[in-house]
């Protein structure tokens, strides 16, 4: 068996071809003359009408990443520099899925799909829990909140 013996089961299915009589009209939704109203129009994201952006890049346009630094982090697309981000777990549905006196860590919150199995870091905080819970947890490699310390840790 080579790869380019092996097909598909499925029947193939051919992409639409518009522009040619029927329901849709003589446009076909591609508006009248220009470029992208052309069969097997293609124009790159960078391209900006003709004109040079700036001199010596073509058609590129360079933004000036004004206000990006470390410390505006709200600027930046990612974490920041030496920011921690955290899933955070809320020690309601965390009472809701284990017992009392129960050993909480990383895999046994994977076990009840409370996060995801790349996930590597947890903080569990005790938000907004409008009924007491009497139960307590003896949390393993998990970062919890002084409240979810004094209040739900053997």
């Amino acid at each position: 068996m080579h790869i380019h013996t092996l097909s598909s089961n499925l029947p193939k299915k051919s992409r639409k071809r518009i522009g040619r009589g029927g329901k849709r009209g003589t446009y076909s939704g591609k508006g009248q003359k220009g470029q992208k109203a052309r069969s097997g129009a293609k124009i790159s994201p960078l391209f900006t009408g003709g004109s040079a952006a700036l001199a010596g890049q073509g058609s590129r346009v360079i933004h000036k990443r004004r206000g990006q630094s470390p410390v505006q982090g709200h600027h930046r697309i990612g974490n920041v520099k030496g920011k921690v981000s955290y899933r955070i777990i809320n020690i309601e549905a965390i009472a809701n899925l284990f017992d009392d006196k129960a050993v909480i860590n990383l895999n046994s919150l994977i076990e009840a799909k409370l996060i995801s199995h790349n996930t590597t870091k947890v903080k569990v905080l005790a938000k907004n829990t409008g009924e007491e819970i009497s139960k307590k947890f003896t949390f393993e490699e998990l970062i919890t909140s002084k409240t979810v310390q004094d209040l739900y840790s053997i």
